[in-house]
C-alpha cells in the first residue's frame, strides 16, 4: 500500500525505470500518477506535442494560498558504455549507499518528497504544497517551461520553490545560465583539384571556431567577473564540429556546436549579436563562390541563470528547513532554477547527494542523505499549518 512505502521502498521503484531522457518517460509518470492517488491527490498531467513525454503537477492543500514547490526531473542520462559494479536500474545496497542511476541526480529527492505525501496532506491546511516533476531536463530543461508557467498560473503564485538538485542539503542562491546552439553551414562541393569552383564548409566553420574561441578569451578577461563562480565570468565553448568525408573532395557540409553559460547579470544577447555578425560574414563570403550557399542556426536547449539574494527569505527559510550551516553558495552547472525564478517564484537550489556522483558509473546517494532529507521534509510538515507568509523565515 502506498502509504506504507518508505523513502528506501519508493527510490527502488522510482530507479526501476529507466526513463533516459531520448525514451518515453510515461512509465514512470504513471506510477507516481498512481501513488498520489492512493493518497487521494490529484494531479494534472501536462503533455509534450509528441504525447510520449509529460510533467507532472500535483497540490497538497488549498489551492488559493501562497504554496512551496517541490520541484525535480524524472529523467536521467543514459549508461551505454559505462562499466556499472551493479544493474543501473536496479536500487542496490552497497553499505550505507544505494547505488542506481538517478539515485542522486535526482529521484533520491523525488523518493523524499513521495514518502512524506501523507504528511503533506494532514499538515497543509494554511500552506499548500505543490509538486512539480519535469521531463528531458538532462538534454537542456525542454519540459519545465510548460509546468512553469502551469505553475505560475497557479489560483496563487508559490511563496518558494525548491529544486532539489543534489547539493549536499546546502542552499544554492545562485547558478550560471546556458544557451547551445547548432550552426549548420552548407557550401557547393567538388573535386579537391578545382577548388575555385567549390565553397568549402568546413573552412567556413574553422573561422566561425576560431572567432568564437577569440570571443571566449575576451569574455573571459572582461569586467563583468564574480568571484562566487568557478570560473568567474561567462564561459563560450565549442564542443563539436563535423564535416567532409574524403580528402579529394571540398566538402559542402559542416555542423559546429557551441554553448555560452553565463553568470547572472551577463548581456547573452550582446554575445549573440556577435556570434551571429560572425555568422553573417562567413554566410556572405560563402555565397560569393556559391549562390546556393547558407548557413542554419538551431538552438538546442536554453535557460536562464539564477540569482536569488542571498538575503532573500527563500534563502533563509530554506536554510532553516534543511540545518545548513554553510553560507548560501553557487555552482556552474545549470537547473530548472531559473526558469521558476524568471516567472516570479523566489527560487533557491537544495537537494540530498553530490552532482560529482551524476552522470557516472555507479552513481550512487548515502542511506543517511536521504534520512538527513526525510528530516528536512518533516520540518516542512510542521510549517504548513499556518500560512507561508507567517512561517517562511520566522
Amino acid at each position: 500500500m502506498a502509504g506504507q512505502q518508505t523513502t528506501l521502498e519508493i527510490l527502488d521503484a522510482l530507479i526501476g525505470f529507466p526513463s533516459v531522457s531520448h525514451d518515453s518517460n510515461l512509465d514512470i509518470v504513471a506510477w507516481i500518477e498512481n501513488f498520489l492517488s492512493g493518497h487521494d491527490v490529484r494531479c494534472r498531467r501536462i503533455a509534450d506535442k509528441s504525447g510520449r513525454k509529460a510533467s507532472l503537477l500535483a497540490t497538497i492543500g488549498p489551492p488559493d494560498r501562497a504554496g512551496i514547490v517541490l520541484s525535480a526531473h524524472t529523467d536521467v542520462v543514459p549508461v551505454e558504455g559505462q562499466n556499472w559494479s551493479s544493474p543501473p536500474f536496479t536500487a542496490t545496497r552497497q553499505g550505507d549507499r544505494i547505488v542506481g542511476r538517478g539515485t542522486t541526480d535526482m529521484k533520491g529527492f523525488i523518493a523524499c518528497v513521495l514518502a512524506h505525501v501523507s504528511h503533506f496532506k494532514s499538515a497543509a491546511t494554511q500552506t499548500p504544497v505543490h509538486i512539480a516533476l519535469s521531463y528531458d531536463e538532462e538534454v537542456g530543461c525542454l519540459g519545465a517551461p510548460d509546468l512553469v508557467d502551469a505553475v505560475a498560473a497557479l489560483p496563487s503564485k508559490p511563496a518558494l520553490c525548491i529544486v532539489g538538485e543534489p547539493t549536499g542539503l546546502n542552499v544554492v542562491h545562485a547558478h550560471k545560465g546556458k544557451i547551445a546552439q547548432r550552426i549548420i553551414i552548407t557550401g557547393r562541393g567538388g573535386h579537391s583539384a578545382l577548388p575555385h569552383r567549390a565553397a568549402n564548409a568546413v573552412v567556413a566553420a574553422s573561422r566561425l571556431v576560431t572567432q568564437i574561441s577569440d570571443l571566449a578569451a575576451a569574455a573571459s578577461t572582461s569586467s563583468k567577473q564574480d568571484n562566487a563562480f568557478d570560473p568567474p565570468y561567462t564561459t563560450i565553448h565549442v564542443g563539436s564540429l563535423h564535416g567532409g568525408t574524403a580528402l579529394n573532395l571540398v566538402p559542402d557540409r559542416a555542423v559546429l556546436e557551441y554553448e555560452i553559460r553565463d553568470i547572472p547579470g551577463t548581456d547573452v544577447a550582446s554575445l549573440r549579436s556577435q556570434i551571429d555578425r560572425f555568422i553573417d560574414e562567413q554566410r556572405n563570403d560563402l555565397k560569393l563562390k556559391a549562390p546556393e550557399a547558407d548557413i542554419v542556426i538551431e538552438t538546442i536547449s536554453s535557460y536562464p541563470s539564477l540569482m536569488t539574494t542571498q538575503d532573500n527569505e527563500a534563502v533563509t527559510t530554506v536554510m532553516q528547513l534543511a540545518r545548513s550551516n554553510q553560507p548560501a553558495g553557487t555552482v556552474s552547472f545549470g537547473t530548472e532554477a531559473g526558469i521558476y525564478a524568471k516567472a516570479g517564484i523566489p527560487t533557491v537550489v537544495c537537494g540530498p547527494g553530490d552532482i560529482s556522483r551524476a552522470h557516472k558509473a555507479d552513481e550512487w546517494i548515502g542511506i543517511d542523505e536521504l534520512a538527513q532529507a526525510d528530516e528536512m521534509m518533516k520540518r516542512l510538515a510542521a510549517r504548513i499549518g499556518q500560512p507561508a507568509e507567517q512561517w517562511m523565515a520566522g
